[in-house]
This record gives structure tokens, C-alpha cells and sequence, in this order.
């Protein structure tokens, strides 16, 4: 794969991830995109809490890159690349900060490298649902980042949660 076709997968992420947040959210999201990088392994924690903070708190310290410098880095990691997946970290109305999280191949237990060595890594768009998320209804992009909306939003459903408990 060349790096153009690297350039085009990640392109198509980004359309496929505004699409997700057009459906799912209530933001508007700025077309103005800078992207962070991560490995999927840098993120320590127990279970899907520990690892959103230590996540949040990561990805805050990182210096935000332009899509060419990206694919640098994607390019020169590119043999090692089972999975390449794309999140909003941040999106406001000046800039989206896209998150490019990656999960090497050289992670994988050995068997299963095995059957995957020669595969061409996979491309996906995410976001990520808080745990209030209803059918139908909309909910902020940075939930995760915290808030007032969310902490109040996690309140009434740890609420109606009680109330239907009973």
C-alpha cells in the first residue's frame, strides 16, 4: 500500500466519523481537523473507566498534528498496523481533534499473528457511547472530556436507574 491509499483510507475514516457524529450527536463538528496519535497499549487501566481517563489525560498532553504528519508516522508504522481506528477527542467550534489510535500487530499472541502477518490493517470510525446513551436522542461529542451536561446527564440516568430498580 502506498501512502496516498494510507492518505484515502484515513480520509474516508474522517467522512465516516462525521457521518456518526451528524446521526448521533448535537454538536456541530469544525471541518478545520488536527489528529493525535496513539497506541492503543499506552492507555493503563483495569477495565473501560480506568483506561478513558488515563486516555483523556494522555491524549491532553499531545501535541496536535496536521493530517500529512500523521501519515508520516502511519506510513513508517505501517507493517506492524492490524487496526486503525478513528475517534473525536475534542470538536469545538474552531477545530476537531481527531484521535488515531493503532493496535500493532506485534501486540497480538502469536498464534493469531500467524493467520494475520500479511494483512492489510483495518480502517474504522468510531465514538464512543456514554453509558446514559438513549435510542434516538442525540448527546454531546465530548462527553468524555467531562462537563456540567454529562455530569448532570449521568445523574438522571443513575436515577431513573434506581427509580426502575425498585
Amino acid at each position: 500500500m502506498s501512502k496516498e491509499n494510507l492518505k484515502e483510507k484515513i480520509e474516508t475514516c474522517i467522512v465516516n466519523l462525521q457521518r456518526l457524529t451528524k446521526i448521533n450527536c448535537w454538536n456541530k463538528i469544525s471541518p478545520n481537523y488536527v489528529f493525535i496519535v496513539s497506541d492503543f497499549n499506552e492507555f493503563d487501566g483495569a477495565n473501560f473507566f480506568e483506561q478513558r481517563k488515563a486516555r483523556n489525560k494522555v491524549n491532553k498532553s499531545k501535541t496536535p498534528l496536521l493530517l500529512d504528519s500523521v501519515i508520516e508516522i502511519l506510513d513508517r508504522e505501517y507493517s506492524d498496523l492490524y487496526d486503525v481506528t478513528l475517534y473525536i477527542f475534542k470538536a469545538n467550534k474552531k477545530e476537531t481533534i481527531i484521535e488515531i489510535q493503532y493496535y500493532r500487530k506485534s501486540n497480538l499472541e502469536s498464534d493469531y499473528l500467524k493467520i494475520v502477518k500479511d494483512e492489510k490493517p483495518m480502517f474504522h470510525s468510531k465514538i464512543s457511547l456514554p453509558s446514559y446513551f438513549l435510542e434516538g436522542r442525540k448527546f454531546d461529542v465530548n462527553w468524555e472530556l467531562g462537563g456540567i451536561r454529562h455530569s448532570w446527564n449521568y445523574f438522571l440516568s443513575q436515577i431513573k436507574y434506581r427509580i426502575n430498580t425498585f
